[in-house]
């Protein structure tokens, strides 16, 4: 792998596929395979998403806001990981969030 910099405020904004309105995302790093590593996810305040899991382990820090699955809630500063294939969610945001995600294997 090589070395990347990334200025986030120059990337826009897109809507991820498959997933409810109200989440945005900041596509920083992707794989070889071409899907995203590592994105900003922006979550709008009353954003509701159900239950899921990824093929890959998830890396969650929370840089604003807050947001609440499986009956704990993620503040600023919070740092989750879910293991891959692990069912998350449902998750919620009353005021919304922006997260730092990674993907791994």
């Amino acid at each position: 792998m090589q070395e990347r910099s990334v200025n986030a405020s120059t990337v826009p904004w897109d809507h991820a596929k498959d997933v409810p309105p109200g989440l945005r995302r900041k596509i920083l790093r992707t794989g070889p395979d071409g899907r995203p590593r590592v994105a900003l996810i922006k979550l709008e305040a009353g954003f509701e998403m159900e239950a899921h899991s990824h093929d890959l382990a998830e890396n969650h820090y929370v840089l604003e806001g807050m947001y609440e699955s499986q009956g704990k809630e993620y503040a600023v500063g919070s740092y989750r990981y879910v293991p891959r294939n692990t069912s998350h969610g449902p998750v919620h945001s009353h005021a919304g969030a922006l997260i730092l995600v990674t993907w791994e294997r």
